[in-house]
């Protein structure tokens, strides 16, 4: 198990309506109020220069449309998007992958052998206990 788990407990009706609260003040501030403010925005420009003006829905296609770009452009570490030519295996890394398929493959039958046989015993222990009764 995970060391430092972070669980969340919800107990009784009280928890399960704060939880909704949470999560309704967490869409609304990161996504509802953003997207008003884009679907604004977008308008405010709309009066000096010749664009049609958005609804609500547009505004949030145009609030998820900056926050992924965001995303896309801020992520320094590793990139979301890549362009780049398929690399190939060597015949030792592609020998190496196929050995490991091949061993969990084994382990598979083997822990399939292992429960069947701890069923079967399990089955004959209670057909051995009724006969006793």
């Amino acid at each position: 198990m995970r060391k430092n788990a972070h669980i969340i407990q919800i107990s009784g009706f009280r928890g399960i309506l704060m939880a909704v609260f949470v999560v309704s003040c967490l869409g609304a501030g990161f996504i509802g109020f953003p997207a008003l403010v884009a679907m604004h925005a977008w308008n405010f420009t709309s009066n000096y220069i010749a664009i049609p003006t958005i609804g609500y829905l547009q505004g949030l296609m145009l609030w998820a449309i900056i926050a992924i770009t965001g995303f896309i452009i801020n992520d320094r570490k590793k990139y979301l998007v890549a362009f780049s030519p398929k690399s190939q295996l060597s015949e030792d890394e592609i020998d190496k992958i196929m050995e490991r398929v091949r061993l969990q493959r084994n382990a598979e039958l083997l822990n399939s052998m292992i429960l069947k046989d701890i069923k079967d015993k399990e089955k004959t222990e209670k057909s051995d206990d009724k006969e006793n009764v």
